[in-house]
């Protein structure tokens, strides 16, 4: 993804349902690439993060500067990068994806559930699939999830029947490859309770991630207009994993368990 937010021009997407933790990713993309010589403008309703070195608008829809009026005005500026709070209509997206066009990197974000379904609802929404496939640089999907307390996380060795169901969740084929075997020493951890986490069991939070790149494939798949389904396969084949393979590996590591996982990730 770093490298990604180093591309000249292209668009950016950031999905995921409200309190996810979008703004908070955008802004810290935005940070890794605001050296003086960039011009960054933003658009936000409302401006949540402000930083220094970054021309911030905040949208006001009773004198009619949305978010499309405003990157209208944007464009006659000749920005670097340009943040739009959120791609909420047609209009913002075409907006947006002429922009990625025309040599400035674009940042967006939607309410989605996953990197491949984004795809399908903006073309849904009537968005050109060739303009589309031609601006976008990826889909970045997440999730936020409660951390194990690290004082007294409590080590447990799960049953046979714990340890298939992350197999079955994660995918059998793709977990083999990360050489887990079921054995008397494989450990997870489960929350206890203490006075540092005011007895919940957890304190703090951590992302999940589901990053689809915007590869050749994938591209045809968008001129395509192919399902959800298919995108998926393909960008799984290419190497994506998944909201709830991110989750089973940080379940793995012991720094939460697979009841907050599935809270937040629909298979």
């Amino acid at each position: 993804f770093k490298a990604i937010m180093k591309k000249p021009y292209g668009l950016i997407l950031l999905v995921g349902p409200t309190g996810s933790g979008k703004t908070t990713t955008a802004h810290a993309a935005l940070h890794l690439i605001n050296k003086p010589n960039m011009k960054i403008w933003t658009v936000e309703d409302p401006v949540e993060i402000t930083q220094q070195g970054i021309r911030q608008v905040q949208a006001h829809h009773k004198i009619g500067l949305d978010f499309s009026s405003a990157m209208r005005a944007f464009l006659r500026a000749d920005p670097d990068v340009i943040m739009v709070g959120e791609m909420r209509d047609y209009e913002t997206a075409k907006m947006g994806i002429e922009a990625s066009t025309t040599g400035h990197l674009v940042l967006s974000t939607l309410h989605t559930n996953n990197a491949p379904e984004t795809i399908v609802r903006l073309l849904d929404i009537g968005i050109d699939p060739f303009a589309f496939a031609d601006s976008l640089l990826c889909v970045l999907a997440q999730r936020l999830v409660r951390c194990l307390c690290g004082e007294c996380r409590e080590p447990y060795h799960p049953v046979k029947e714990e340890f298939d169901d992350l197999v079955r969740h994660y995918g059998e084929q793709s977990f083999s490859n990360l050489k887990i075997a079921y054995d008397d020493d494989f450990t997870l951890y489960r929350a206890k309770g203490c006075p540092e986490c005011n007895n919940t069991g957890y304190r703090g939070m951590t992302g999940l991630f589901e990053l689809l790149v915007a590869t050749d494939a994938i591209k045809q798949m968008i001129i395509g207009r192919k399902s959800i389904a298919a995108i998926r396969k393909s960008a799984i084949t290419e190497g994506m994993h998944t909201l709830l393979q991110g989750g089973i590996l940080k379940v793995l590591r012991g720094e939460t368990d697979f009841i907050e996982v599935l809270s937040v990730c629909i298979r």
